[in-house]
């Protein structure tokens, strides 16, 4: 069975919003309207990367952009984009967080995040998780590095030592994750400071996240080319789009083989100014069941009976690992 998706900016925001297996419109949080970093969490929302706080007593939903973000949500963030799991060392039995934290229950939202990110060495183990601690820029850098690594995945990035007047003093591998941070545009610092011990806010941790899963989604780099995952893993796709000259994306897939899980589109303007800006739009697609399967996107005008302006295939398998 195929099901046909239409990205156009407002059929988006209708599609976001009939749907239940998405995550909510960014208009649902009271409190990121005019917020510096509202294209962000907007984007990580309806990605379904990072939930609000729930709603307030007017029934307003709120993302509380200017609380301190904790462990337990940068390991589910982390745990969502880089889908980190079991690796391949044989474990002596089905493993749970507990084995690896004595203050972490079984039963708690994060749990699952936790364990996978133990068990890939994100966080160290052994002892306390503290899982409502604040987290500091130089924690977020350095368990952006370890999942990166741990996943195996080669992000390119400009090869250039940043020289922080606060990076004396950091263990070697700190000072390697602040590297790939900033030379990966993740985490800058300004002139002089990169500012390591500093809070991070949870908009600060959704403009990161949303950095993050930009770097590692599939572009238009891998048209017509073969992709694999296993199932239940997340294909990240992101596509140059302009709507406002009339052109959308439209997603052609198997239903059968493949769940859409989160979109979103966000135009480069840093004004947020829609007009006359491009930007890109970005899909995450569930695989369902293993066998093989194409993506293909066309970029057309729909009231136009031509051919389309730009196409865009993949090819997948899905198998176990």
């Amino acid at each position: 069975m195929k099901r046909i998706i239409g990205c156009f900016l407002v059929l988006l925001l209708v599609a976001l919003g009939a749907s239940p297996a998405l995550a909510e419109l960014p208009g649902d949080f009271a409190d990121i309207d005019g917020h510096w970093a509202e294209q962000d969490i907007a984007a990580v929302s309806n990605l379904g990367l990072i939930t609000g706080i729930g709603d307030n007593d007017q029934g307003d939903n709120l993302f509380a952009p200017g609380a301190s973000a904790s462990r337990a949500q940068l390991a589910s963030t982390l745990q969502r984009i880089l889908e980190l799991d079991y690796g391949k060392s044989p474990l002596p039995k089905q493993p749970v967080a507990s084995d690896y934290y004595r203050d972490v229950d079984d039963s708690a939202w994060y749990a699952e995040a936790v364990m996978f990110c133990a068990i890939n060495q994100v966080f160290a183990s052994g002892g306390n998780f503290y899982p409502e601690q604040e987290i500091t820029r130089i924690e977020v850098a350095r368990t952006i590095y370890r999942g990166v690594n741990a996943k195996g995945l080669n992000i390119p990035m400009i090869m250039l030592m940043p020289h922080y007047q606060d990076m004396q003093g950091l263990s070697q591998e700190d000072t390697n994750a602040l590297v790939f941070v900033s030379n990966t545009g993740l985490m800058k610092g300004d002139s002089q400071y990169w500012r390591p011990n500093d809070k991070v806010t949870r908009a600060e941790l959704a403009q990161v996240m949303h950095g993050l899963i930009k770097l590692i989604a599939v572009n238009q780099g891998h048209n017509g080319q073969e992709y694999s995952l296993a199932p239940g893993q997340t294909l990240n796709l992101m596509l140059d789009s302009n709507p406002t000259t009339g052109y959308r994306w439209t997603a052609f897939y198997d239903e059968e083989m493949l769940a859409l899980v989160g979109k979103d589109y966000q135009t480069d303007n840093p004004s947020g100014d829609l007009v006359g800006a491009g930007g890109h739009d970005f899909w995450r697609f569930k695989a369902l069941k293993a066998g093989t399967t194409e993506i293909r996107m066309t970029y057309a005008r729909p009231w136009e009976s031509v051919q389309p302006l730009k196409t865009f295939t993949l090819k997948l398998t899905v198998a176990p690992d």
